[in-house]
């Protein structure tokens, strides 16, 4: 999977962007503020409609203009296809090979991308919410289709808090409360068996991956909490009942509460660390390696499943991490990654030897060093 061309106009701080990238390693240098995130989300804006960083899409627009726009051509499995999404008021529009999609399915599918950030590095210790949109972000990488999924369990969540809110002093209808939950449990557990799936898958990779930048000297785990005492390889209608279960016993509280406290919207992932809890007993180094050997499995996994490596962008993590884990990570993605593309302040923290082009941010503005 190769990005061979992208453009961008008014989008963030960016002049008119046109550039051809390395297949290998793309370096984008700069001081802080420059602009040099702005390219990489033109890439994930491009593979998944959406920013990595900015809930509003509206919001990735230049300050004073009306819309935005980002192109690329990618090549898959030696197909060549052009892409293209525009931001406006109105939305968003997506195109493959010059006509607009009408179904998000036709769009998706097409360029997968991973992404890696400085957020990332406390994911093992962070708040649960950046644990979730860590495997949302990564099943959505495998299975497109899951977007739809989440939105309406989403909806159906909303729906059912909006109910629990509105019967605050007279009561809830129980037979209108029993329709809502129907639709919450059945959209609920399909994500829950989306997600338990995925870590079952998950975690073989990430324990080797995990062997291999520790030299063997720790081993990880990675636990759903959301299923515990089902089987790995439960099935979508056990997960389904036993969510039913779950939400049954906390409609007490819920209708104490006026919302759902029972769900994938609450659900975390519990890392552990030679078999203790990583969160009391992990330091902050043996987070990072965490952290590094989640973001490599997830990158191995994905090119096991799509037939080839993601792009990966990386974000000014090498600045982040020690010279060890620099040179650890470095190392893994000349074997295991594909196209890359890199922020930094320094290139310097970047250490690769070849197959690069470096390109110099400046006030929006990116230019290839020679």
């Amino acid at each position: 999977m190769q990005l061979l061309a992208l453009e961008a106009e008014r989008l963030r701080n960016l002049a008119p962007l046109r550039l051809e990238p390395h297949p290998r390693f793309n370096v984008f240098e700069g001081d802080n503020g420059q602009g040099k995130t702005n390219v990489l989300e033109a890439i994930y804006l491009l593979a998944t409609l959406r920013s990595f960083r900015e809930a509003r899409a509206r919001n990735l627009v230049c300050w004073g203009e009306s819309d935005a726009w980002v192109r690329g051509e990618i090549e898959r499995r030696g197909i060549r296809r052009k892409m293209g999404v525009e931001l406006a008021k109105t939305g968003k529009r997506a195109a493959i090979d010059g006509r607009v999609v009408d179904r998000l399915s036709e769009y998706f599918g097409h360029l997968h991308v991973v992404v890696f950030g400085p957020e990332d590095l406390v994911l093992t210790k962070g708040a649960p919410v950046n644990r979730r949109r860590f495997l949302d972000r990564a099943i959505f990488n495998l299975h497109p289709s899951y977007l739809d999924e989440m939105r309406a369990f989403v909806t159906a969540l909303k729906h059912r808090n909006e109910l629990l809110r509105a019967s605050a002093g007279r009561g809830v209808d129980r037979a209108l409360l029993a329709s809502f939950d129907e639709e919450l449990i059945r959209r609920g557990g399909r994500v829950l068996w989306r997600r338990t799936r995925f870590v079952s898958d998950f975690l073989p990779v990430v324990r080797a991956v995990f062997d291999d930048v520790t030299a063997g000297a720790h081993a990880i785990g990675v636990d759903y909490e959301s299923l515990a005492g089902l089987a790995a390889d439960a099935d979508e209608d056990a997960c389904t009942e036993l969510y039913r279960q779950r939400l049954s016993e906390a409609t007490p509280s819920d209708l104490r509460q006026r919302r759902t406290t029972q769900g994938p919207h609450t659900d975390d992932l519990a890392f552990s660390l030679d078999g203790f809890p990583a969160r009391v007993h992990a330091s902050q180094g043996q987070h990072r390696a965490m952290a590094l050997a989640l973001k490599i499995a997830e990158l191995q996994l994905a090119d096991s499943v799509l037939g080839g490596p993601p792009l990966l962008l990386l974000d000014d993590v090498s600045s982040e991490l020690d010279r060890g884990r620099n040179a650890q990570l470095m190392a893994h993605l000349s074997r295991a990654a594909g196209q890359i593309f890199v922020t930094t302040t320094d290139r310097r923290w970047i250490a690769v030897d070849g197959e690069t082009q470096v390109f110099r941010v400046e006030a929006g503005r990116v230019l290839p060093e020679p």
